[in-house]
């Protein structure tokens, strides 16, 4: 693999590609753009290229700096992560890596130190990062990965080279999706579309059965399924995912009690609940994505009788009927119930209430009077 093997980024390829023809590599690069679209590949390519003594331009994939640095044990190369406890980047380890950086490389021309989610850095490890940045001590390079770039210090930001990723075709996750996953064409054809470009989203969508799921409940209301009765058992699904996240993160965050101080055991505790409420959050707002982009095939093709238009399409039969059934007119209004359901999840709102109110305006009947 080298910097041509990252798909559909040909503007933040072509931007790095001039940097290595010019040698002239800044010391803080930010990547940037949505998940799942080649972030983090790019950066491992970026940094083989910058220490492959075979090549110029690019990475060779053959000499031993290449090789390492794919297998990911070169010691001139290092990956910052959010810790699993807190979710962070804390300072002790923006320490380190600074420490790490102010040496001279061990066998290579840089040291590359690659932060993944780096908007996940606390504000005192951002102030203790902002220094190596304004004083960079030897030759390292410093590659930022984040969706969310506003959430760094305006700074930081200014100090980094931003490098824009945007999304991936329909036609590349596709593709990637029928490599790595044993899928019918046209069940990875949908996916890829309702994906919207991000690798991570389409491949949680085949992993879990958060789409199944969403069809089945769509169904049931079209049939005329009492909503009330649709959202207890979703309020089920919803517990049984609570309830597989946190067994999850309980193995993960597992600590012998005699290593930690009582204190410490609670603050552990309070990071579980934390983590389990977002990662539960995530799969919530990704089920009300989906409700949207449903809502929007059935609009969209009720106005055009055009297949290619919609996402879903190996649920074409099933959008049909609701395209038929329903008419025209209701996305709007369904819509704004979907909007109003992230506001009211956002304020912390019974999910039970929110999502019951939200399936009597998804059902064809609207809700009842009073509701």
């Amino acid at each position: 693999m080298s910097l041509s093997s990252v798909r559909d980024q040909d503007v933040a390829v072509r931007l790095l590609r001039k940097m290595l023809e010019r040698g002239r590599v800044p010391n803080g690069l930010l990547f940037w753009g949505p998940g799942g679209v080649g972030k983090r590949l790019c950066a491992v390519e970026f940094a083989k290229a910058i220490n492959c003594v075979a090549a110029v331009g690019d990475a060779c994939d053959q000499c031993l700096s290449c090789r390492k640095i794919q297998n990911a044990n070169h010691p001139d190369v290092a990956f910052v992560a959010p810790l699993k406890k807190a979710r962070i980047i804390d300072k002790d380890t923006i320490e380190g890596m600074n420490e790490m950086a102010s040496l001279r490389p061990f066998e290579s021309k840089w040291r590359v130190f690659i932060i993944q989610e780096a908007e996940r850095m606390g504000i005192p490890a951002q102030n203790k990062f902002l220094k190596t940045l304004e004083e960079p001590a030897g030759n390292s390079v410093f590659i930022l990965i984040s969706e969310k770039p506003d959430q760094l210090l305006p700074t930081i930001r200014s100090r980094c080279q931003r490098v824009r990723f945007g999304s991936l075709r329909p036609e590349t996750v596709k593709q990637l999706l029928l490599q790595v996953r044993d899928l019918p064409d046209d069940v990875a054809e949908s996916i890829a579309a309702v994906s919207q470009g991000q690798m991570s989203r389409a491949l949680d969508l085949v992993d879990s059965d958060k789409r199944p799921v969403v069809l089945d409940i769509v169904e049931k209301l079209a049939d005329g399924a009492d909503p009330l009765a649709v959202a207890e058992d979703f309020a089920r699904v919803l517990a049984a995912t609570r309830a597989q996240i946190e067994e999850g993160i309980k193995g993960e965050f597992e600590v012998p009690e005699k290593e930690v101080s009582r204190d410490d055991r609670e603050e552990i505790k309070k990071q579980q609940v934390a983590l389990a409420e977002m990662l539960i959050r995530r799969d919530i707002m990704e089920y009300l994505y989906l409700f949207e982009t449903w809502c929007r095939d059935q609009e969209v093709y009720a106005l055009t009788n055009d297949a290619g238009r919609v996402f879903n399409r190996d649920q074409m039969s099933r959008i049909k009927t609701a395209a038929t059934r329903a008419g025209t007119g209701n996305l709007d209004r369904r819509v704004a119930a979907i909007e109003r359901t992230r506001v009211y999840l956002e304020r912390f709102l019974k999910e039970d209430r929110v999502f019951r109110d939200l399936f009597f305006v998804l059902s064809e009947d609207g809700p009842p009077p009073g509701v």
